[in-house]
């Protein structure tokens, strides 16, 4: 993948030294990938406050082009194949353009760059850009969107195979403001602690957790395991001065996705951290029940990490 840069750019003289930190600060750093949709600049409004104040970030546009194009008649496939790929360059500056004016009212220290890279090799170039990133933004594709198959693909394996922390904006949510109230969603497993720990890296001092495990029926030592290892948890973050309670909500038979997003709109929370489920070897969007109601239905943005 290629992105896209001025000449002259100075940074290719940065000293060595400069270079390391640069790069350090990239792996420490955001990186947003959007989707070429009205729904990125809600993408980028959340990035900007989930950045630690003042950090620079990176907002990444990928811009699959095809190698192949029908050739219309009188025409060779070479000029109506570079036709193709100036349209799609074009569309994709001006969509920048108008997110570059979203950014400077923000007053942001970022940067929108178009990502340029071939149609087949979409997936692979969009996890080599996040996998040097210390966390991922971006916004879940709606299923009924031009762009729908083109962000399926690569938000699928963003999630479950990037091995990044990724802060995902469902439609309707927003971020207006750096979390102050959290909803951790946990339970006794491996991603839920992967989570955690993820959020705790982001989220600013001060900052309150609320932990609930949704206690379902015939799940009693499930719920158990998860209430043990939920308030040693707390504990250990009160010892670190980090507000945090702990609760067994009453699913009551209902849907636990149901009992998570009533207690995010009880509790007026943020954000919503929680260990993200799903097939690794997906090819398409699937995954398990809770995920992925939280990703449709959700109006807070979700911190996942698989």
């Amino acid at each position: 993948m290629q992105r896209s840069s001025s000449a002259g750019d100075p940074s290719r003289f940065r000293t060595r030294k400069q270079a390391a930190d640069a790069s350090a600060d990239a792996f420490n750093g955001i990186v947003s990938i959007l989707g070429q949709e009205p729904h990125d600049a809600a993408v980028l409004e959340a990035a900007a406050h989930f950045a630690p104040h003042g950090e620079a970030w990176r907002a990444l546009l990928p811009v699959p082009l095809p190698e192949h194009v029908p050739c219309p008649w009188g025409e060779s496939p070479v000029r109506a194949l570079a036709i193709d790929h100036l349209a799609r360059r074009g569309d994709a500056e001006a969509h920048l353009e108008s997110l570059r004016r979203s950014l400077s009212r923000l007053h942001a220290k970022a940067t929108c760059e178009r990502a340029d890279c071939t149609e087949r090799q979409l997936v692979d170039s969009v996890l080599r850009l996040v996998r040097g990133a210390g966390c991922v933004v971006t916004g879940v594709p709606l299923e009924a969107a031009p762009m729908q198959p083109v962000a399926t693909r690569w938000f699928t394996h963003l999630l479950l195979r990037s091995g990044r922390p990724t802060l995902a904006l469902p439609r309707g949510a927003t971020l207006a403001r750096r979390p102050r109230r959290v909803l951790v969603a946990w339970s006794d497993t491996p991603e839920s602690a992967r989570a955690l720990h993820e959020a705790l890296r982001w989220l600013p001092s001060g900052c309150a957790l609320r932990i609930v495990t949704v206690a379902g029926a015939g799940h009693a030592r499930d719920v158990y395991e998860s209430t043990t290892g939920a308030s040693a948890l707390a504990g250990h973050l009160a010892s670190h001065d980090t507000m945090a309670t702990f609760d067994v909500l009453d699913g009551q038979g209902r849907p636990p996705e149901d009992v998570l997003l009533d207690e995010a709109r009880t509790t007026s929370a943020d954000l919503i951290v929680m260990g993200c489920y799903g097939h690794s070897h997906a090819a398409e969007y699937v995954f398990g029940g809770v995920t992925r109601a939280l990703l449709h239905r959700s109006r807070v943005p979700l911190l996942l990490a698989h």
